[in-house]
Order: C-alpha cells, then structure tokens, then sequence
C-alpha cells in the first residue's frame, strides 16, 4: 500500500502516515488514525483537484458562448453545447463524490466555493447562450 500524507493532529503540519512520529512536533501517531486521516486527505486532494477542473471548464464555456456570438467562427456553437454539458456532469460527478465530505482543510472549502461558482456560471449560460445569444445573432446578423 502507497504512503499518505495528512495532517498531523497536534501541529497541522503534513507528514506521512508511515512515521512513527511527527517529525515537526515529534507527537506519537497512531497507525490507524494515520491511515483514516491519509485516506480523508487524499480525497480532499482529488477533490481540490476535481474542483479547479470543473472551474476551468465553467471558464472555457464562457469563452466558447462569448466567441460564439460572432457566427463568422465555425463549431464554436458545438463547443459552447459540449462543454455546457461537461459542467454538468462534472459538477454532478463532484457532488455524488465529494458532496458529503466532511473536513476543516481550508482547501476543500475553496474547492466546494469552486464546485458553486462552476455551477454558477452554468446556470447563467442557460438564459445567455440559449436565448440572447442567439437573438443578437439575429438582430445584428440578419
């Protein structure tokens, strides 16, 4: 089995759930917490990781909407609609994967902040590329 990393529960510093010892506060750890708390931070870590992807795709959807108005682009109306629907699956899977998730790590609260805004930002590309999108279009393009 992989060697984890968590935070020790006396300092907060990282460290492996291999040691015996803190090697910052030289605390005892214990084997079976390490292992617990190793597991929680690598989930927390796929999760941050999870988060700043689905954000990313949120962004890279706007960027297809806002180059989309110009019709003049080919298939940037397609990559508007696939990556509309990549936010949604992603911020679906995220939620089934890490919605419950339950820690103080100030990165996971940045991570679910990421999760909200992506959903956000999808949420305010319905009424944008699927309705004013196309009136302008039709309005300064017809």
């Amino acid at each position: 089995m992989q060697s984890q990393t968590f935070p020790c529960p006396n300092c907060n510093e990282i460290i492996s759930d291999s040691s015996d010892t803190c090697r910052f506060c030289a605390a005892p750890v214990d084997r079976q917490a390490a292992m617990i708390a190793g597991e929680l931070q690598s989930r927390v870590n796929q999760a941050c990781s999870d988060a700043s992807f689905l954000r990313i795709a949120a962004v890279t959807m706007w960027i297809f909407l806002g180059l989309h108005i110009v019709p003049f682009i080919p298939l940037v109306g397609w990559g508007f609609i696939a990556t509309f629907f990549i936010v949604l699956f992603l911020f679906i899977r995220w939620m089934v994967k890490f919605g419950g998730l339950e820690t103080n790590d100030t990165d996971f609260q940045q991570a679910k902040r990421s999760a909200i805004l992506a959903v956000v930002l999808w949420l305010a590309a319905i009424p944008v590329g699927f309705f004013l999108v196309p009136v302008i279009q039709h309005a300064v393009f017809s």
